[in-house]
């Protein structure tokens, strides 16, 4: 287990300790901070153990340390599992409803004993939940919310999830002699922000005979994560993994491959336009190659790549991403496709936040990550004042953490620049958390919202558009608060937000966390297409977090971007006249 893997099973440990009755808050707060201790510690956590080094971190008690080793050596921590045990499944159920904590989940389940996500949904209907002690109509109105919200996504996972358990089983089957080729397919190689299942396309050789296929189904089928068999075939099986989610494994010849991988890579969206034009050129394209003329009479056509099908029907290649009826097909037979951003173009990252405010790391040790992983420059942007929760910085702290930042640069001159910014919250009226004068001291500044989520859409929208007409606002961070899988967001009219920004030449990011994946990926291509310059941003709090960026890639290149629409795939100098040009 790496250590991020085990900070989020502390973290879990902490929530499971809050649902149980009689609860120490001390406990539960212990494994708080020693999942916060974990992400911050350097270097390897399996090596750390061995060398034993991990006595005298701060945060890290003896019962704490046992429990790392317990999880390095076995994989697996008894504690935890006996608490997940110990705890009734419907209150695990209920942490998945959005603004539904520990303390709201254990009054609902002593006071009402309730045992069911539909025993919860049916006492909001019946108006029990809201005259509970310390909840109230709107609460009850927000648990029926979150309950429909569940029932819509609950069969989707995100796309790390998904991408985990795709690749833990890709690799074993590479291992297999049998086997020519062999690719992930779905929504996975298209790069969706939420998977529903995992497709799997393996080819082997024209002419191996049916052993081969079977000792590739036998094998797919006894992999340790398997939970459930649900098919079993000779080009087909299919299985439920222990997270839950589905996955399909097809084989099919080599010859076929192209054909197959294109088909199962979808969309559905994308094949319907594409086929018409097959049939226009008098061509049929299916799971199991292209050909042409109409079946029962049918010629093939030899495909050895995907690319090759496309040049068949006199078009350019459609990356997997591109692959969803929004214009790609019109663009490919004309040559106008975009050459897609790649994380390679990325010169710098401009929102991670530091100790300073509610990251785990100092400046300085993000600097020096930044170096390592070839970067130009580094944007801190700790929250303002208004976010107390995460440390938010007072103008006295402003001023502190900016010297700091004035010597490392000193220091770091030629190697790395580092930026002044911050993530200023946006108030309820659209005023900014900071002063203007205060602003002008930034090199940038990423403008959110934190707070009021539940205004009325035109309230919302009017908030945003008031702060992107403050003329030190250069980037609107996360713009529509959503959290995959858990919340909506906030409600407001992002056409009207992404022509204003486009108006006043301020900038939308993509904010590059898994769980969030904000500005939507349609919405990218509108913003590309008025000419917006798109960062793409790690939202960072610990070193770690840094590697979300090619999560957000995944989003640009959906977007249609291409190194050029990104914000900061510019050279430092770039960069900065942007900003001052803007400003100015």
């Amino acid at each position: 287990m790496d250590k991020n893997q085990i900070a989020a099973i502390f973290e879990e440990v902490a929530v499971l300790l809050a649902l149980q009755e009689d609860s120490n808050p001390f406990e539960g707060r212990a494994y708080e901070n020693a999942a916060r201790a974990i992400n911050a510690l350097d270097g390897d956590i399996e090596q750390l153990v061995r060398d034993g080094k991990l006595k005298g971190t701060p945060g890290l008690g003896s019962t704490i340390i046992k429990r790392v080793e317990e999880l390095v050596n076995t994989g697996h921590l008894a504690f935890y599992d006996e608490l997940r045990a110990s705890t009734p499944p419907v209150k695990l159920q209920m942490l998945r409803i959005a603004g539904v904590g520990p303390k709201k989940i254990n009054v609902i389940y002593d006071k009402l004993h309730i045992n069911s996500i539909a025993e919860l949904e049916q006492a909001c209907r019946e108006d029990k939940i809201a005259h509970l002690p310390g909840f109230g109509k709107k609460t009850q109105d927000n648990i029926l919310q979150g309950i429909a919200f569940l029932a819509q996504h609950a069969d989707r996972f995100l796309y790390p999830v998904a991408e985990e358990e795709a690749e833990r089983i890709r690799g074993a089957l590479a291992k297999l002699p049998e086997i020519v080729r062999l690719q992930v397919a779905g929504s996975l190689r298209r790069r969706r922000e939420t998977i529903g299942d995992i497709d799997v396309v393996a080819s082997v050789a024209d002419d191996a005979g049916e052993g081969a296929r079977n000792r590739i189904m036998d094998f797919f089928t006894r992999q340790p994560s398997v939970e459930a068999i649900t098919g079993k075939g000779e080009t087909k099986s299919s299985v439920v993994l222990g997270s839950g989610i589905a996955m399909d494994l097809r084989v099919v010849k080599d010859s076929q491959f192209p054909a197959t991988l294109h088909h199962f890579t979808g969309s559905k969206e994308h094949h319907i336009p594409l086929r018409r034009r097959a049939l226009s050129m008098n061509m049929t394209i299916n799971d199991y190659g292209l050909f042409k003329g109409k079946e029962p009479h049918l010629e093939p056509v030899p495909c050895k790549t995907e690319a090759d099908i496309y040049a068949a029907l006199g078009m350019g290649y459609i990356e997997p991403e591109l692959r969803e009826d929004m214009g790609e097909i019109e663009a490919a037979v004309h040559g106008t496709l975009p050459v897609l951003v790649q994380e390679g173009d990325l010169r710098g990252v401009l929102h991670v936040h530091s100790t300073w405010s509610d990251g785990q790391n100092t400046i300085r040790e993000i600097a020096e990550e930044c170096i390592a992983r070839g970067y130009q420059y580094l944007g801190i942007t700790d929250h303002s004042k208004a976010a107390a929760y995460a440390g938010g910085l007072t103008e006295d702290r402003l001023r502190l953490q900016h010297e700091e930042i004035d010597h490392l640069n000193e220091e770091l001159a030629g190697r790395l620049r580092i930026l002044k910014g911050t993530e200023c919250d946006i108030l309820k009226d659209g005023v900014l958390d900071y002063a203007d004068e205060v602003l002008a001291k930034f090199d940038f500044v990423v403008a959110s919202i934190h707070s009021n989520f539940n205004l009325s859409p035109e309230e919302q929208t009017r908030r945003m558009l008031r702060a992107i007409s403050n003329p030190y606002v250069d980037i609107i961070g996360h713009p529509t608060g959503r959290l995959l899988l858990e919340r909506v967001g906030y409600m407001l009219d992002m056409e009207a937000v992404i022509d204003a920004a486009v108006k006043h030449g301020v900038c939308i990011e993509i904010n590059a966390h898994p769980s969030r994946l904000d500005m939507d990926w349609r919405l990218v291509k509108r913003a590309r297409d008025k000419g917006m310059k798109i960062p793409i941003d790690p939202d960072a709090h610990v070193l770690a977090g840094l590697d979300v960026i090619r999560y957000g890639i995944g989003i640009a290149r959906k977007g249609w971007l291409s190194a050029a629409d990104v914000l900061n795939t510019m050279e430092t100098g770039a960069l900065l006249d942007f900003f001052r040009r803007r400003r100015a």
